[in-house]
């Protein structure tokens, strides 16, 4: 069928539940809300209120529909609320389906009570065709007909021991939907743990920090400045990730409780992509926590700095502060920090760089301590080394 006039075109954002879309302009810089005419899905979850019966699955099918792409769109009729007038209209694919013929025939959607008494052009039409796609969904008992139409429960937070839930998932590759991108490095995340339950939570991408963005101080209400390229970089990841299915390998906790994790979608740890256009930097914080991967990330780093992007535009290849030195190794502290005596006797303390050591509070890290310290100390004690100064 074709759409009435006017038709507009823009790309699918996000979608809010299994009726209602979030459009981006083709300018990318603003952005529509369209419910889709004559029909009402299950309402999803918020704060203050529960899940009505397949409202996950009808905004999974929505989503999975429709997200990411191009579409084009007509608006039929808006009504007034308090937030403004809401656009109701009907969306047509790429492939030519149309939205909400295709959610009603898959029974993610019922047709909205006295839709059929609107007057305006196109709706008869609308509502006729989706009376004919109810019904037959209905007598096949195709989603909300379903009998079986449990919700999965979805917790708000990790419960009341967050290191518990960190010790039961560590390692494991959740699957996810990304619902909000805060900046560059935190996202919110639907973690589906089990087909029941599921949990929504703030996750620190591993291993990076990218600049901040504008935020709001609670305590009085004043805005305070993001960072520069604070927003460039929340968008680099809102556009590859909002909304996406992704999978979240859980690795640790924050000293502030946030849940830390690697966020990777179809085609890669989204952390690597933002480092190598210069959109954030590494940090040595997790370095434990990622092993191997940490190394992937720092190779990232290295290429926005060897061609100057993102935060690395006027970045000057780091020199040695001084002539190569040579020293003797007097003494071992730990297993990443030593005392060096150069030929004067005159001793230094040394950071090696870019390593640490166990952590000493950490009980999973604490025993490899001595360990490590003493393998340092079999390898540099009493030797003469060439030593470089980084900073």
């Amino acid at each position: 069928m074709a759409l009435p006039s006017p038709q507009f075109q823009a790309r699918v954002k996000s979608v809010l539940s299994g009726d209602t879309l979030v459009l981006l302009a083709p300018t990318g810089k603003s952005t529509r809300t369209l419910s889709l005419a004559a029909i009402s899905a299950p309402r999803m979850s918020s704060a203050s209120t529960s899940a009505e019966p397949h409202a996950f699955a009808s905004r999974e099918y929505l989503r999975k529909l429709v997200v990411g792409k191009t579409v084009r769109f007509s608006v039929l009729y808006s009504v007034p609320g308090k937030a403004g007038n809401r656009e109701y209209g009907v969306v047509m694919l790429a492939d030519g389906s149309v939205l909400p013929d295709a959610i009603v025939a898959e029974g993610m959607a019922k047709l909205r009570d006295g839709a059929e008494k609107r007057g305006e052009a196109g709706v008869g039409e609308l509502v006729e065709r989706l009376e004919g796609a109810e019904a037959r969904a209905k007598s096949q008992g195709k989603g909300s007909w379903a009998t079986d139409g449990e919700e999965a429960a979805c917790e708000r937070d990790l419960g009341a021991d967050p290191k518990a839930f960190v010790e039961e998932w560590k390692g494991k590759a959740v699957e996810s939907v990304v619902e909000r991108v805060i900046s560059g490095d935190r996202v919110v995340v639907r973690m589906l743990l089990e087909k029941s339950r599921h949990v929504q939570v703030t996750v620190l991408l591993a291993g990076i920090r990218a600049p901040g963005t504008a935020r709001t101080n609670q305590s009085d209400g004043t805005t305070v400045a993001g960072e520069p390229l604070g927003e460039e970089s929340q968008a680099f990841v809102e556009e590859r990730l909002l909304q996406r299915g992704v999978t979240v390998r859980v690795l640790g906790l924050s000293p502030q409780g946030v849940l830390v994790g690697e966020v990777r979608h179809p085609v890669g740890n989204i952390a690597e992509f933002l480092l190598q256009q210069g959109l954030a930097r590494c940090v040595d914080h997790h370095s434990t926590m990622l092993g191997a991967e940490m190394g992937k990330l720092r190779q990232a780093e290295r290429t926005a700095k060897e061609k100057k992007l993102g935060l690395y535009k006027a970045h000057e290849e780091k020199r040695s502060t001084g002539a190569e030195s040579e020293a003797v190794v007097s003494r071992v502290f730990s297993a990443d920090t030593l005392f060096i005596r150069n030929k004067n006797g005159v001793e230094k303390r040394v950071n090696l760089s870019s390593v640490r050591q166990p952590k000493p509070t950490d009980p999973k890290q604490s025993p490899f301590g001595p360990e490590a310290k003493e393998f340092l100390r079999k390898k540099l004690i009493g030797k003469h080394v060439k030593v470089n100064i980084d900073g």
